[in-house]
């Protein structure tokens, strides 16, 4: 019989004669799904003929090989199923095969047979061993357990209880606890076929941080060289712990993290020796050793970035200063270049040519320290010219900001900027514009200058696990902005002050799941966005007080719906002036397909497909749900060390802008329309 197997020159028999699998079937698991059971055994089905071909012809890392029943090892399988089921309170399960061979015995189709009878339940969960002090170490055992009284029965969550409790035993100051297995028990009662659960557990003595000593890592051969400058308070500030506190294997790591966040130090770790049992100290001394960096810094730029939703390319030149004035500040210098159209060289700010570029200077100071190690300061000073297709901004700016961790992953950022902005109008021909457009405009050329005093609060929550290319987690951030109190304020002293009251609020979550068959081959990326702003007091009702510019939202482009390009998509106006009240989404399939080869090059390659919506209205009254745009497309990313470069090339779905009324992709034609209005994007970074 003719047979793909034959194609790729193997018989559909092994060297034994045992036949080739062709399929594995469970039946009656109703209480674990169809692949978390295949990923317990080992047997598997035989590839397709496109995994064969791949094997055989270009390389043993990519594709399968044919599988062939091997009856040692369908035994094992059965074994390790059984175990699997019993570990999870399934104490009757039993598991039988039944074995279906082609007429010619070249192949067989397996059905594993479960009956999964009663499942256990915790009737009780006892701790024994747990000191009476402190009354954080009960808290934390209640808190968020592993696993407890009610649950379904499960020795691999038992597992994780226990090691949890270990952990909470060493942020106590007992890093010496110990699991006492012998001690510990379950028990299985044949009356109602659920169980007992017993914990033991041995304390030991209570431990306190002691003594903490302080080394700069000094190598002359690779000119790392003592710095007087920093001294050991800087160091010892941004601990969470001091001599004689109990000890907390939390709060070292976590003072670690303080120190890295520092900026100042190539190596930073603290080294802990815990007494030996046989010893009867319970003091803890620390060393820590720390690298520092130089302290002065020069450094040319290049700059490929991702801002405005589109490709820039620039360069710039910095200046930074470790410790600056002591106490681990940071002052930094820069000067930076960009633009998205290098072809304007060298008119780049010329008003009355299709530039968008941008030139930044700004000194910042960020103080590490402000009432606490958790809570930082900024202080910054710019002056910035940006250039878009119909104006030209001259921006004076300063800002204050300061940024506190109120837990693990959580950080609040409060944000003072003054800004002065003077604008420059290029001119138009007002026929081309649409009323929304030329008002917008008309308002702008009233108000040529503005004076914004904004205040703003940004909270963010971030558990994902990579900061370039995070595969499981979420990221849920939102912003709250008011302009217009401290003018307000002001007027009887500077009657004639361009300003304008608003506020917005903004809305972004991010969601990461690691779907693929193995880990990091396919990631499922969500994006959902949202934003809103107004004027308010006095601003609402006059007219001629606009939010400015650089507070309004865009859409379109790399970060946003990918079938337009930056800044051209809204529902009606022009989308280069912005609008306020945006809404998009986006989701993303990224696969690795060469993982298997692990060889550096090839497995740092992904293919994205994507499905992108969302809008862009002049006000919120303007929404409408037919105005969504949809746009899908395919992508590449590679790996670098600085995050993955990354090319999307999206297409419109639906259209709510298309001036002949053709809104939909099945109305247009195919290659010559679809495909050629098609956008390609570059960045730096994915696009969410």
């Amino acid at each position: 019989m003719w047979t793909p197997a034959s194609l790729a020159g193997q018989s559909p028999q092994d060297a034994g004669g045992n036949p080739e699998i062709s399929s594995i079937r469970f039946e009656g698991n109703a209480g674990f799904s169809t692949p978390e059971l295949r990923s317990q055994i080992q047997i598997k089905e035989t590839p397709g003929f496109l995994n064969k071909f791949l094997f055989n012809t270009i390389s043993e890392k990519l594709g399968r090989k044919n599988e062939y029943l091997n009856y040692v090892t369908l035994g094992a399988d059965l074994d390790r199923l059984r175990k699997f089921y019993r570990n999870r309170g399934y104490e009757e399960v039993k598991i039988d095969t039944s074995l279906a061979f082609f007429d010619d015995g070249s192949k067989v189709d397996i059905t594993l047979n479960i009956q999964e009878g009663y499942r256990s339940i915790l009737d009780s969960l006892v701790y024994r061993g747990i000191p009476s002090g402190p009354e954080t170490i009960w808290q934390d055992i209640r808190s968020s357990p592993a696993i407890s009284q009610g649950d379904y029965y499960n020795s691999s969550l038992l597992e994780e209880e226990v090691r949890r409790v270990l952990r909470i035993f060493a942020d106590n100051g007992f890093p010496r606890a110990s699991f006492l297995r012998d001690s510990s028990k379950a028990d299985h009662f044949a009356s109602d076929g659920n169980f007992k659960i017993t914990l033991a557990f041995k304390a030991g003595r209570r431990y306190r941080f002691g003594p903490i000593t302080v080394e700069q890592e000094v190598d002359t051969l690779r000119g790392v060289m003592r710095r007087d400058d920093i001294t050991d308070d800087i160091v010892l500030e941004h601990l969470d712990y001091k001599p004689n506190d109990f000890y907390s294997e939390e709060v070292r790591q976590k003072s670690e993290r303080n120190l890295n966040r520092l900026g100042i130090f190539d190596l930073r770790k603290i080294d802990v020796a815990i007494p030996a049992l046989s010893d009867t100290g319970i003091m803890v001394p620390s060393d820590i050793v720390i690298r520092p960096k130089d302290k002065h810094e020069l450094a040319p730029e290049l700059i490929v970035s991702n801002d405005n939703d589109a490709f820039n390319i620039g360069a710039g030149l910095g200046y930074t200063n470790r410790n600056f004035l002591g106490g681990a500040r940071i002052l930094t210098t820069r000067l930076r270049f960009r633009t998205q159209t290098i072809t304007a060289f060298p008119d780049y700010f010329k008003l009355n040519n299709d530039a968008v570029s941008n030139l930044d200077l700004t000194l910042e100071l960020l103080q590490p320290y402000i009432f606490s190690n958790a809570v930082k300061g900024t202080f910054s000073a710019s002056y910035i010219i940006d250039k878009q297709l119909p104006y030209k901004l001259n921006i004076v700016r300063t800002k204050f900001g300061i940024s506190d961790r109120f837990a693990e992953y959580t950080t609040g950022q409060f944000d003072w900027t003054l800004e002065a902005i003077d604008y420059r109008i290029r001119p138009i021909d007002s026929t081309l514009l649409d009323p929304v457009a030329l008002r917008q405009l008309s308002l702008l050329l009233l108000n040529p200058r503005q004076f914004n005093s904004v205040f703003s609060f940004t909270i963010q929550r971030d558990m994902t696990n990579d900061i370039f290319s995070p595969s499981e987690g979420f990221v849920h951030s939102m912003t709250l902005q008011e302009s217009g109190i401290l003018p307000l304020l002001l007027r009887s002293l500077v009657p004639n002050l361009p300003y304008t009251q608003f506020y917005s609020a903004s809305a972004l979550g991010r969601w990461y799941f690691d779907v693929g068959p193995t880990k990091r081959f396919s990631i499922l990326a969500i994006k959902l966005r949202a934003g809103l702003e107004e004027k308010y007091g006095a601003s609402r009702s006059d007219t001629s007080r606009t939010i400015p510019l650089t507070y309004l939202f865009f859409a379109g482009g790399s970060g946003s719906v990918r079938g337009w390009n930056s800044r051209s998509l809204i529902a009606h106006g022009d989308p280069q002036l912005g609008g306020n009240l945006l809404i998009d989404g986006s989701i993303e399939m990224r696969t690795n397909p060469l993982q298997a080869l692990r060889d550096g090059f090839w497995d740092k390659m992904w293919i994205v497909e994507f499905l992108d919506f969302g809008n862009l209205w002049p006000k919120a009254t303007d929404f409408r749900v037919r105005d969504v745009a949809l746009a899908a497309g395919l992508g590449f990313r590679y790996d670098t060390f600085f995050g993955p470069f990354r090319i999307d090339w999206g297409f419109r779905i639906y259209d709510p802008t298309d001036p002949n009324g053709r809104y939909w992709i099945t109305q247009k034609r195919l290659l010559g329309e679809t495909f050629k209005t098609g956008v390609f994007h570059f960045g730096i970074g994915h696009a969410f």
